[in-house]
């Protein structure tokens, strides 16, 4: 698995043990840090999910286009991704998230652009949980 989300930084060219490293922090940071062996098959699909956003993100895109990226994960891991995705956005990336969890998006505070009966349609942010 590691090799797996690794790829995007050895053909940047990133050094073999910065990529290592990098590669390492990251996936314990998506909660994988006990299967980094893994072959994936071996991995559940919400496991497998948390592998491509890894090697979506290890490079630090300028844009990340996700399509339901927290669809086949946990809440708990849902969140924790939508903080990666924050903290991504803070260091620079465009991220835009497509998503029917209203639940978990109405927890973050970030503008949100709606489609309703065809049409696209801007609303606010709700407002920060207490």
């Amino acid at each position: 698995m590691v090799d797996n989300v690794a790829l995007p930084l050895r053909i940047a060219g990133t050094p073999e043990g910065e990529l290592r490293k990098n590669t390492r922090e990251l996936l314990s940071w998506v909660g994988l840090g006990q299967h980094l062996e893994a072959l994936p098959a071996t991995l559940s699909g919400g496991q497998q999910q948390r592998v491509a956003i890894a090697r979506a993100v290890i490079g630090r895109p300028n844009l990340l286009l996700a399509d339901e990226p927290t669809g086949n994960v946990d809440d708990r891991s849902a969140v924790r991704l939508m903080h990666l995705f924050e903290e991504l956005n803070r260091l620079g990336t465009t991220v835009v998230i497509a998503t029917h969890n209203e639940a978990l998006v109405g927890r973050f505070r970030h503008r949100q652009l709606r489609i309703e009966d065809g049409q696209l349609r801007a609303a606010e942010p709700l407002a920060a949980p207490a």
